[in-house]
């Protein structure tokens, strides 16, 4: 009883301990007013989908004429769902014209933003009429409280990818002032507010995949620390958001706790949000969206698939080291560039890689020596600084791809184990090198390799602009310039963590008791299981010698009565005759057997004895199955355990495998992998139609069931499972019954 209460306070005391300092970290803040049934409910293990909103609330800038109003500086949602192996997170445009009703009736048309002027209920309705989409937590931050929480975290690695630069003291158009040079360092709380709230010279969609690439930075970096300093991020996020009352009540900060933790580890998806330009009914700067567009972004968040392409990006490596690969968009670097590289490489410490090529479309504007206050375009040597007050050498060359606002970075440097390169998706050994491969869906977002004893990598754009096989071509085109100067080597890209900022936390009176009970627990549940092994093997010495005493026994009664010996004269009583010896050696049989009862009660008196010893031992065994309960549902909540994998159940209709994609045989291997494992095949063939966005398991009227079937037997490939006649699968329809009519269920490869 003292195992089993101790280790029932030590869990329970800990998961109260932390909910109620959570309740208190996150009232620090007032709360968001949200009506009553506008959120949507939310039970344990179930998806949520968050609301984030970057409050634009701030005092008078000098092109403001007034105070400004809350407006929604950033809309972005956040899917999070416990039966996918990824994060969607979409933002929602700013300049998005849509209908807004306000509080009062009134409906007005204007940027969807507008909408939190009047209040959180007024954005999260509008959104809803727009996308459909439900929301189950709205947390909000204003610039100051953005900025306070990257202070208080430390500071966040991450790529400036241009240079940024305005100041309004030059006179002309008045923004806000930034001031950022490009490469990949060390952002504190201002360097981030600049970074995130920048708002000109380029597009919507860059703007808002600049603050998706700054979230996703945090994640990467402090993500794998959440558990297990998560009443360290619990201070820090309290006093800088605010959150709706849900994220008050103990039940719903667990199930979103649970959901935030087991999803700590997951790649994240980036949706973007179709739009078209304004043309007459608003702003040239603004956008609308049509109702298909709207619900092709909506489903891409809700039910898009995430399937990275390491077959067909290792394919297209080795095509390009042997020169198989035609027709991509490079040109050899212009002699402008060239000769600043030299100049670059010239003051470094250790060997600069230069590409050799550059994008075409963006090759009209030639890099700049030096980044100066308008170039953006250039070459950088600077110090990136590192946890532990080190300082590493490193040199970034940022270029055009041709769009607005889009660069790739080029950068080196001799720290080994920047936070960006932890845990590549893929390497790839080719030309003599080994690339580490880094993704964000389907797109490389970071080709990365280590030589001369330093680690280099190129840097896709904002949106992704360079495609994969150019990546590939710029990192296997990338040559040293200048002198080559050999540093220890550093094999592989090794773990690398951040450390969290302490707080000053005392120890409350319930802490200590849920801590004693740890301890307690701890230390008797082994001196239990002691003790129930030796009174086990104590009680089964003991009864192997009852047995065999009450075997002696029997025995012994059973001879005497076979002997049948003549019992002598009774006093009052005559001579035992014949006949009465019949009966006395009848009695003596009788008597043995009635000898085995008088025998019993010394075994029991024995086993008796020993009695609080068997319940001792049942109560130890007891407590160890309680406690070993309650590690494996912790672990599992965890996400330790990971989900036992039973083999699926096996479609019972004749099935085709199509190939949408480019890799050869792709449908033929697929088919037999299926036979293999008893899916009646019936035939498989190539797709002529745009290739799929991922994989895709499409059924005809009545079998769905047999589709998810299906689609369970390669879920390692994340399908979509879908009507087969459900919009562009009309084309792949066709296909199907040109490879046979009979097919009831079509898998399309990407």
């Amino acid at each position: 009883m003292i195992v089993v209460l101790a280790s029932a306070a030590a869990g329970a005391v800990f998961v109260l301990d932390q909910v109620n300092t959570f309740v208190a970290d996150i009232s620090v803040n007032k709360a968001l007013k949200v009506s009553t049934g506008v959120l949507a409910h939310t039970s344990f293990g179930q998806p949520e989908t968050l609301l984030l909103i970057g409050d634009d609330t701030r005092t008078v800038f000098k092109y403001y004429n007034a105070y400004v109003p809350n407006l929604a500086n950033e809309m972005l949602m956040v899917r999070i769902d416990p039966g996918k192996p990824y994060i969607s997170m979409m933002s929602l445009p700013r300049e998005l014209w849509v209908n807004v009703t306000e509080p009062n009736g009134t409906t007005y048309t204007n940027r969807l933003n507008s909408a939190y002027t009047y209040g959180t209920t007024t954005l999260l309705k509008t959104i809803k009429q727009v996308t459909g989409l439900s929301v189950s937590h709205v947390v909000a931050t204003t610039f100051t409280q953005f900025e306070n929480a990257i202070n208080k975290l430390g500071c966040v690695y991450s790529t400036i990818d241009e240079r940024y630069y305005h100041n309004n003291a030059n006179g002309g158009a008045q923004y806000q002032n930034i001031n950022l040079l490009p490469g990949y360092q060390c952002l504190n709380g201002s360097d981030a507010e600049q970074f995130v709230s920048y708002r000109h010279t380029d597009t919507s969609q860059v703007r808002d995949a600049r603050d998706q690439a700054f979230l996703l930075a945090v994640k990467e970096q402090y993500g794998p620390q959440l558990a297990g300093n998560i009443s360290k991020f619990e201070k820090v996020f309290g006093e800088t958001v605010q959150t709706d009352t849900g994220l008050r009540s103990p039940t719903e900060i667990l199930n979103l706790a649970n959901l935030l933790i087991s999803a700590s580890h997951l790649t994240v998806r980036q949706v973007h949000f179709q739009t078209t330009p304004c043309t007459t009914t608003c702003p040239p700067a603004d956008l609308t969206a049509t109702p298909a567009q709207i619900k092709d972004s909506v489903d891409n968040f809700l039910y898009g698939t995430d399937t990275t392409p390491r077959r067909q990006v290792a394919a297209i490596g080795h095509g390009i080291t042997h020169h198989k690969i035609h027709g991509l968009p490079v040109t050899a670097t212009l002699a402008a560039n060239v000769s600043a590289e030299q100049a670059s490489a010239a003051k470094l410490s250790f060997t600069g890689e230069y590409p050799q090529v550059q994008d075409l479309a963006g090759s009209i504007v030639p890099v700049a020596p030096s980044c100066t206050e308008y170039v953006q375009d250039c070459i950088r040597n600077y110090l990136i600084h590192a946890p532990g007050r080190r300082t590493y050498p490193a040199y970034v060359e940022v270029f055009s791809n041709g769009d607005l606002g889009q660069f790739y970075d080029v950068q080196g440097t001799t720290w080994p184990n920047p936070p960006l390169l932890r845990d590549p998706q893929q390497t790839l050994r080719t030309g003599g090198r080994t690339y580490a491969l880094y993704y964000i869906g389907s797109h490389l977002t970071t080709v990365a390799w280590h030589q001369y004893g330093a680690v280099y990598w190129i840097h896709n754009t904002l949106l992704n602009g360079v495609s994969n096989p150019e990546m590939l071509d710029l990192a296997e085109q990338t040559r040293p310039v200048g002198p080559v100067r050999p540093q220890p080597e550093h094999a592989t890209l090794r773990p690398f963590t951040v450390a969290v900022p302490a707080t000053a936390t005392g120890t409350s009176a319930i802490q200590s008791l849920g801590r004693i009970g740890g301890i307690v627990a701890i230390i008797l549940v082994p001196l239990g299981l002691i003790v129930a092994v030796r009174d086990r093997r104590r009680l089964g010495r003991m009864r192997v010698e009852v047995a065999g005493q009450v075997s002696k026994a029997v025995v012994l009664e059973r001879h005497l009565a076979s002997l049948a010996v003549p019992l002598g004269p009774v006093a009052g009583r005559g001579s035992v005759t014949a006949a009465g010896r019949g009966s006395a050696a009848r009695s003596a049989g009788l008597g043995g057997l009635r000898a085995r009862p008088a025998s019993r009660p010394i075994a029991r008196s024995g086993v008796r004895r020993h009695l609080p010893r068997r319940a001792t031992v049942v109560a130890v065994l007891v407590v160890a199955v309680v406690l070993a309960a309650a590690v494996f549902a912790a672990l599992a909540v965890s996400g330790a355990l990971g989900r036992r994998r039973v083999a699926p159940a096996v479609p019972t209709v004749p099935a085709v495998v199509l190939n949408a994609g480019s890799v050869t045989n792709a449908a033929h291997r697929l088919a037999l992998a299926l036979t293999h494992r008893r899916v009646h095949v019936i035939g498989e063939g190539n797709l002529q139609n745009d290739p799929a966005h991922g994989y895709q398991v499409l059924y005809r009227p009545g079998e769905r069931g047999q589709a998810e079937r299906l689609a369970r037997m390669i879920s390692d490939t994340h399908p979509t499972v879908m009507p087969i006649s459900s919009g562009t699968a009309a084309a792949v329809g066709a296909t199907a019954a040109a490879v046979g009519a009979a097919a009831q269920l079509v898998v399309v490869i990407p």
